[in-house]
């Protein structure tokens, strides 16, 4: 975001500071700024971006796939599978399925990802927007400190981009077209209201009813809204890697060139070091080279930082076997059980994303409903489908649904849904066409 065009320094409160203090430091941690002093002449310094590979891993264990989603009705199914269908397309019109897991990974850094769900009359479709997290502040009910009753954006735009996306005349109203102004965004479920470099220049009933922001918060906790960066318990770890790989490097560095010591000599002239090079030394003084790689010295820094990377796989509950190498062979049972921390955390990461998947959806299918025509007898909410984690898990995701099929608790149409299905109707339909020709 430009300078001028941040959050006033008289509207951010200390938490909403902090936060987005918070912000910037894991960013930087993540594209690698990990080392908390400058840089001395003639220092070696390693970056190992670890902390960006492990974000990224859980990220791929979280979306192997895309998730879908399900819409259960007691009435007329037809009426959901249309919602399914509208949905399915308007995810798809948004290029959701890629966005999530950046969305995913971005949370994973600085704690909190956002999108803003509209109407964008012009097309006629229902679009989600990401959000900087860093450009937004939230209010929330003094009950519940986890429901939003108002939000506001701080962001920037130019005066012809103002006129073209509040349709409004920037010759009217002074605008420079070429100049970048700040524009905050405030809604509340009844309200939104613009101004454009403080003066006003919006103020209706929100067109909505609802607040059009989407927050995704990495392990909220239960007093707040927003969320905690998963590279919190990193920061130490990574920094204390690099700093001993950095002085392991030196060390193998100066063992190819090894120095030589001299001892009882006043003086170096005359002597020069290089294949082949004879010394006169006074008598009573000796000359030898420092064997760095003596006395274990080397080993003793490799079993350090294997202990570190120990630790960085146990804070991060990221197994080394996630990376597809356990260093041993072992059964499946055990490979399962070793990675189990990654699955927990995964399930720990996929309850949050099921509560954004709530509010995101129940937006879009209201928007479609409302001001896309769409006939799906006010359904809003939505079952969350998810891939399976392990490749392992496909073979029991299939049994468990025969069984529980054959068994009369879950229905055919549902267990295709469970199981991935894109069109589970449109597939039943093609196993009863396939059944009647061989009767």
């Amino acid at each position: 975001m430009h300078t001028e065009l941040a959050w006033p320094a008289e509207m951010l409160p200390a938490d909403d500071r902090a936060r987005l203090a918070r912000y910037d430091e894991a960013l930087a941690f993540f594209d690698g700024n990990q080392w908390i002093h400058r840089r001395h002449p003639g220092e070696v310094r390693l970056t190992l971006n670890y902390a960006r590979v492990l974000l990224r891993k859980v990220a791929s264990y979280v979306f192997p796939a895309e998730a879908r989603f399900s819409i259960a009705v007691d009435g007329d199914q037809q009426i959901a599978n249309r919602a399914e269908r509208l949905l399915a397309e308007t995810l798809a019109y948004n290029r959701l399925g890629e966005l999530d897991s950046e969305l995913c990974v971005a949370a994973s850094v600085r704690g909190d990802a956002a999108v803003k769900v509209t109407w964008d009359t012009r097309s006629g479709s229902a679009v989600v927007a990401t959000v900087d997290p860093a450009t937004l502040m939230v209010e929330a009910a003094p009950d519940d400190p986890r429901r939003i009753v108002s939000a506001m954006q701080c962001y920037g735009l130019t005066g012809q981009e103002i006129a073209t996306v509040f349709e409004v005349d920037p010759v009217r109203l002074s605008f420079d077209p070429g100049r970048r102004y700040r524009i905050i965004e405030r809604w509340t479920d009844a309200e939104w209201m613009v101004t454009v470099a403080g003066q006003p220049l919006l103020r209706q009933p929100n067109p909505y009813g609802w607040i059009p922001y989407v927050i995704l918060a990495n392990h909220p906790g239960l007093t707040g809204i927003w969320g905690e960066s998963d590279l919190a318990d990193l920061y130490d770890v990574c920094r204390e890697i690099n700093r001993r790989m950095s002085v392991l490097s030196q060390v193998l560095e100066l063992s190819g060139a090894p120095i030589a010591v001299l001892e009882n000599v006043d003086g170096s002239e005359g002597i020069a070091v290089g294949p082949g090079a004879k010394w006169e030394l006074p008598e009573g003084s000796r000359a030898y080279l420092l064997d760095l790689l003596g006395n274990g010295g080397v080993s003793l820094h490799l079993d350090y930082v294997g202990q570190l990377f120990r630790v960085l796989h146990d804070v991060s509950e990221t197994p080394r076997t996630a990376f597809g190498d356990s260093g041993r062979t072992i059964s499946g049972a055990a490979l399962e059980v070793e990675i189990q921390p990654l699955l927990q955390k995964v399930a720990r990461k996929r309850r949050q994303w099921d509560a954004f998947y709530q509010q995101r959806n129940w937006r879009l299918l209201d928007l479609l409903d409302r001001f896309g025509g769409a006939e799906i007898g006010g359904l809003r909410r939505t079952t969350t489908i998810w891939p399976t984690i392990l490749p392992s898990d496909t073979e029991l995701a299939v049994r468990s649904a025969v069984a529980l099929v054959e068994s009369g608790i879950q229905s055919r149409r549902t267990a295709l849904a469970t199981l991935g299905s894109e069109d589970p109707d449109a597939e039943l339909e093609r196993i009863e066409r396939e059944s009647s020709r061989f009767e």
